[in-house]
């Protein structure tokens, strides 16, 4: 999975972080995640147009 987006901090891109809010590419195309994956331990997302 890759971070294509993330308005918390431009460098998270780069590492790769993923948090609340985050634009992230999956196999089925564009994601905005809206769970906090470091606080629940999991990521949902909801798919991207």
């Amino acid at each position: 999975t890759d971070v294509l987006e993330n308005h918390a901090n431009p460098h998270f891109v780069r590492q790769k972080v993923i948090t609340c809010g985050a634009i992230i590419q999956t196999e089925s195309g564009k994601a905005r995640v809206t769970s906090r994956p470091g606080q629940d331990g999991i990521v949902n997302a909801v798919k991207v147009e």
